[in-house]
């Protein structure tokens, strides 16, 4: 009888160990179905987080280049309508009241040719050496000229009167509107840069509390793999399909990672280029010389052809006093071949103040300009290397985020495996 109770008690020890086994495996099962579920969900949130943070670095760099290349167009136009208001203020002014004066001078002296001339043709009308019709059309002439030399001396007495010409007005209402568009672009520029920065701390915060949950949840799963490798059951039959389904997503990463490096050897390849111009750029602009500038040719030319119109005019009105002096022509076809030279002269007069005049203008604009270039070149540069490092870093990162899920999941699988296999 004794013997019966010491087997029976043996028997219920047994099972009631291999009860305890069972539960305890299943609580392992259930644990690790849990903790690698969530393992994985918040190292995918992580590297996330971690990528949206790269991306946005990139575009914030990608933005300020822009915002930089926007803003530099911007103040050269402004730079090159203030010089034109200065040049004018400083210079052109004159020149254009000069050449008022000229003009001026000229049609006075055409006029009182024109009076001598009809005066001759009333004495001509009055013999009858000449018709009504070409009396008229002396009379036309004069009053044409007239007209002219009013209309020309009006204008000179209102630019002189105003304190500013109409073409100062003009300039410095463009130099207002350029500022105004200066400023809005700035403006918007930095509340902009605001706005991006502000997105990037807020992120990077999100990003560290989830670095901060994903390495306590790297912590868990070491202990239950460790906890793992000591069990000598085998796995639930349910950890098939999670292993099929982690060897899914394992080859979706795979696949990912190669798109992925594809996309970041075109897209740092774009950059290279878009690297080189801006290098291009600034040697070109290290290298530039000063040429004659277009305008200043064509000004000199014109100074040229006007003294080589003053030296023809001499030779011409010469000529026309010698035969005059012989009778050969009258006094009226004389004053011809004398105004011609009498406007050749004021021509070259004007024309050498105005080469003057625009040639220093020209010489310190141009040098404004190319200080301002070399300036905002060497800025483009610096804004263009930190874009293509930051899209590198982003590019780089896409494909690296790809390989760590790969690897993650390939943890949890050989964990699940040896779970599955143990004997």
């Amino acid at each position: 009888m004794f013997l019966l109770l010491k087997q029976l008690l043996g028997i219920f020890l047994c099972l009631t160990a291999a009860s305890n086994l069972v539960c305890a495996q299943d609580e392992v099962d259930v644990r690790l179905n849990t903790d690698w579920h969530e393992y994985l969900e918040v190292h995918t949130k992580w590297l996330e987080k971690h990528q949206q943070h790269i991306f946005l670095l990139a575009e914030h760099a990608k933005s300020e280049l822009m915002f930089q290349k926007q803003k530099a167009m911007a103040e050269r136009e402004l730079l090159i309508y203030e010089h034109a208001l200065k040049g004018y203020q400083g210079g052109q002014r004159e020149v254009r009241l000069t050449g008022l004066k000229n003009e001026i001078l000229i049609i006075a002296e055409k006029a009182k040719q024109a009076n001598v001339r009809r005066d001759w043709s009333v004495k001509l009308a009055n013999r009858g050496l000449i018709g009504q019709k070409e009396l008229e059309a002396d009379d036309i002439a004069v009053e044409r000229l007239q007209g002219q030399l009013q209309a020309k001396k009006d204008e000179l007495n209102k630019e002189e009167k105003q304190s500013g010409s109409s073409t100062e007005t003009e300039l410095i209402a463009v130099c207002d509107q350029a500022r105004v568009a200066l400023l809005e672009i700035t403006t918007a520029g930095q509340r902009s840069k605001a706005m991006r920065l502000e997105s990037l701390v807020q992120l990077q915060q999100e990003m560290n509390q989830l670095e901060k949950e994903f390495k306590q949840q790297q912590a868990g799963f070491g202990r239950l793999k460790e906890l793992l490798q000591q069990q000598e059951t085998g796995a639930a039959e349910g950890n098939r399909a999670e292993i099929q389904k982690l060897q899914n997503d394992m080859q979706t990463s795979q696949q990912a990672e190669v798109t992925a490096r594809t996309d970041c050897d075109k897209n740092m390849e774009q950059w290279k280029t878009r690297l080189n111009t801006a290098k291009s750029n600034r040697s070109q602009l290290l290298s530039y010389t000063v040429t004659g500038s277009p305008n200043l040719k064509v000004l000199e030319a014109l100074v040229q052809s006007a003294k080589e119109k003053v030296n023809q005019s001499i030779q011409n009105e010469s000529w026309a006093n010698r035969v005059k002096k012989k009778g050969f022509i009258t006094q009226v076809l004389y004053e011809k071949y004398s105004l011609a030279l009498f406007e050749a002269q004021l021509n070259l007069s004007f024309q050498q103040q105005k080469l003057q005049v625009e040639s220093g203008l020209l010489a310190e604009h141009h040098a404004e300009l190319h200080e301002f270039d070399l300036e905002n070149s060497q800025r483009i540069l610096d804004l263009t290397e930190t874009t293509y490092e930051q899209s590198k870093a982003y590019f780089e990162f896409v494909v690296e985020r790809h390989r760590q899920e790969f690897d993650q999941r390939l943890a949890v699988l050989n964990v699940l495996k040896g779970q599955q296999n143990a004997p």
